[in-house]
C-alpha cells in the first residue's frame, strides 16, 4: 500500500481521535472550557486546512482558488459572534420559560450524573443527534426555512470554509432548538462542552477537502465525509438523504440513509440555484424570500 494511501486510511481515526482525546484531556483537568473549546476549535480549523494541501481528496477544490472562500469567512464570522451567543441566550431563556415543566416533570433531575462520563457522553450523542436529525431534515422539508439553509447547500467545492457556511439564521434556529432536549434533561456543563467540541471536529472533517477512507461498513457509523458529499450533491434524491451528524443511525431508523458506495454523487451544490453570489445579497436572500418566492430550482 502506497504511503499516501495509507495516510487516507488514517486520516479520519487520528484527527478524529486525536482532538476528541484532547477535549476529554483537558475538561478532565479542568480547563476552562470556552477557553480551551475555543483554542481547539483554532488548532483544528488550522490542522485540517494545512492536510487539505497535502492530501486533498479532490485536487480541484480549494480554498484558495474558491471565490465564495471570502463569503465563507463572513458566514463563519457572523456564527462565531452574532448567532451562536444569541442562539445560546435565547435556548437559556426558553429553558428558563419551561422550568415549570422541568419542575412539574422532575427532568432536571433525570440525568444520570452518577454514570462515567464517557458513558454520559454516549448518552448526550443519541440525545443531540436525534435533535439534529429531525431539525435538519426540516431544514430540507420545508420551503421557508429551506431558503436558510440553502446558502450551506449552494457551492460546488468542499472544504473546510464550508463547515461554517451557514446563513446566521439558520444557526440560530439550530442553536435554539438543539441543546433544548439536554438542557431539560440537566445535562452538565462539562458534557455540554464536550460535545460542542465533538460536532465541531467531526463537522470540519466531513465538510473537508482531505482524503478520508472508510471499510464499506463503517458509513452506517462513523461521520464518513463521502455521506456528506452526498447529501451536498446536486440529485434531490440523494441531498434529501443522509442528514444525521456523528452518525447515520437515524437515516437507517428512518429511511433517508444514502449509501456512498452504491450512490455516486455527482456534481455539488445546487442546479440553478436561486441563491445569489454577493456576500450581502446572501444574507437578505432568505428574507426576501419569505415574500416573494425565488426564481430557479428551489431544491
Amino acid at each position: 500500500m502506497k504511503i499516501r494511501d495509507r495516510l487516507a486510511w488514517l486520516s479520519f481515526p487520528v484527527m478524529m481521535g486525536g482532538f476528541v482525546a484532547l477535549a476529554a484531556w483537558g475538561l478532565a483537568r479542568g480547563f476552562d472550557p470556552a477557553t480551551f473549546g475555543a483554542a481547539l476549535t483554532v488548532a483544528n480549523f488550522f490542522v485540517i486546512l494545512a492536510l487539505e494541501q497535502v492530501l486533498p481528496r479532490n485536487p480541484a477544490m480549494s480554498v484558495f482558488r474558491d471565490r465564495q472562500s471570502r463569503n465563507d469567512i463572513g458566514h463563519g464570522i457572523l456564527l462565531a459572534v452574532l448567532a451562536r451567543p444569541l442562539g445560546g441566550a435565547l435556548s437559556v431563556a426558553a429553558l428558563a420559560g419551561l422550568a415549570q415543566l422541568r419542575g412539574a416533570t422532575d427532568l432536571a433531575s433525570a440525568w444520570p450524573g452518577a454514570w462515567p462520563f464517557a458513558a454520559q457522553i454516549a448518552l448526550g450523542l443519541v440525545f443531540w443527534t436525534f435533535a439534529d436529525y429531525w431539525i435538519h431534515r426540516s431544514l430540507h422539508t420545508f420551503d421557508r426555512l429551506w431558503w436558510f439553509h440553502a446558502v450551506h447547500h449552494d457551492t460546488p467545492q468542499m472544504h473546510i470554509l464550508k463547515s461554517g457556511r451557514l446563513h446566521f439564521g439558520e444557526e440560530i434556529f439550530n442553536a435554539v432548538l438543539k441543546p433544548v432536549p439536554l438542557l431539560l434533561l440537566g445535562a452538565p456543563p462539562e458534557v455540554m462542552a464536550f460535545l460542542g467540541l465533538w460536532i465541531v471536529f467531526d463537522g470540519n472533517l466531513v465538510h473537508s477537502n482531505i482524503d478520508q477512507r472508510f471499510p464499506s461498513w463503517a458509513h452506517y457509523f462513523v461521520p464518513t465525509v463521502q455521506l456528506h458529499n452526498l447529501h451536498h450533491a446536486q440529485d434531490r434524491r440523494h441531498q434529501d438523504s443522509n442528514f444525521s451528524g456523528s452518525s447515520a443511525i437515524w437515516d437507517v431508523l428512518f429511511g433517508t440513509f444514502s449509501h456512498p458506495d452504491r450512490c455516486p454523487s455527482g456534481p455539488l451544490g445546487i442546479a440553478q440555484s436561486p441563491v445569489p453570489a454577493g456576500f450581502l445579497a446572501q444574507l437578505c436572500f432568505p428574507f426576501r424570500a419569505q415574500l416573494a418566492v425565488p426564481r430557479g430550482r428551489l431544491r
